[in-house]
C-alpha cells in the first residue's frame, strides 16, 4: 500500500477511535443525563467525577472517574498500537496515533467537534510505552502545579491542595511543557507524540487559562 495512503488511513482510524465519547456514554447510562450540560460541559473524566458525584455521591463518582479515565487513556493506546502495526517507522506511528486520537477526543466527530481536553489520552500513551518515564512526567507536572500555587500566594491548607490539583491550570500546563525536556532525554521516541499532544491540550484549555488569569487579576483566585 502507498505509504501516504497508509498514513492517511491511520490518521482517520486514530481520529475515529479518539472520538468515542466514553464520558457521555457513562453518564448517560448511570444518570440518563448529558454530561455536556453540567459542570465544565466537556466530555472528560474530571467532569464525569463532578457530575456523577453531585447526583450519586463520591462512592459512584470516583469509580466513574476511574473508568472514564481508563477508557480515554486506552483508546489512545489502541490507536497507537494499530499505527505501529501498519507503519514501520515507530516514531511516526506513535506520533500519528497519539495526535489524531487526542484530536478526536477533543473534537469528536460524534459530538459536532466538541469533546474533552486530552490529558487522559496522552497519559495513557506515556504509561503504556514507558511507565518509569510516565511517573517522572507526573512528578514534574505535580511539582509545577504546587510551586505555581505557592507563587500565586497560596497558603498550605486543605483548600490549597484542592486548588493546586483541580484549579491550577497554568501550573499544570507549564509543568507539561517543562516535562518535554524529561521526555526528550529519557524517552526520545515519545518526544514528538508528547509535544503535539501537549499543544492540543493547551489549546483545549484556552478558556480555563483565560478564566484563571482573570481571577488572578481580580484577586479572586483564593476567594472562590
Amino acid at each position: 500500500m502507498n505509504i501516504t495512503i497508509n498514513y492517511i488511513l491511520i490518521a482517520i482510524v486514530s481520529y475515529v477511535i479518539g472520538s468515542i465519547p466514553f464520558a457521555l456514554i457513562c453518564v448517560r447510562l448511570l444518570l440518563g443525563k448529558d454530561v455536556r450540560q453540567f459542570g465544565s460541559k466537556n466530555t472528560g473524566a474530571l467532569n464525569t467525577l463532578r457530575v456523577v458525584s453531585h447526583e450519586k455521591g463520591k462512592k459512584w463518582g470516583i469509580p466513574s472517574f476511574l473508568l472514564v479515565f481508563f477508557l480515554d487513556a486506552s483508546k489512545a493506546v489502541l490507536a497507537v498500537i494499530i499505527a505501529t502495526y501498519f507503519i514501520e517507522n515507530q516514531v511516526i506511528a506513535m506520533t500519528l496515533g497519539t495526535f489524531f486520537a487526542i484530536l478526536g477526543h477533543n473534537y469528536s466527530i460524534f459530538l459536532r467537534f466538541k469533546g474533552g481536553r486530552g490529558a487522559a489520552s496522552l497519559m495513557g500513551v506515556l504509561f503504556y510505552f514507558d511507565p518509569v518515564v510516565f511517573i517522572g512526567w507526573v512528578v514534574l507536572v505535580a511539582c509545577f502545579m504546587f510551586l505555581i500555587e505557592i507563587f500565586m500566594g497560596g497558603i498550605i491548607s486543605k483548600k490549597f491542595f484542592k486548588n493546586a490539583i483541580s484549579e491550577q491550570i497554568i501550573g499544570r500546563l507549564l509543568g507539561e511543557i517543562y516535562a518535554l525536556w524529561w521526555i526528550s532525554i529519557f524517552a526520545p521516541p515519545l518526544f514528538y507524540p508528547t509535544l503535539l499532544g501537549t499543544i492540543l491540550i493547551i489549546i483545549a484549555h484556552k478558556d480555563r487559562i483565560e478564566k484563571q488569569v482573570e481571577k488572578i487579576k481580580a484577586k479572586k483566585y483564593f476567594n472562590d
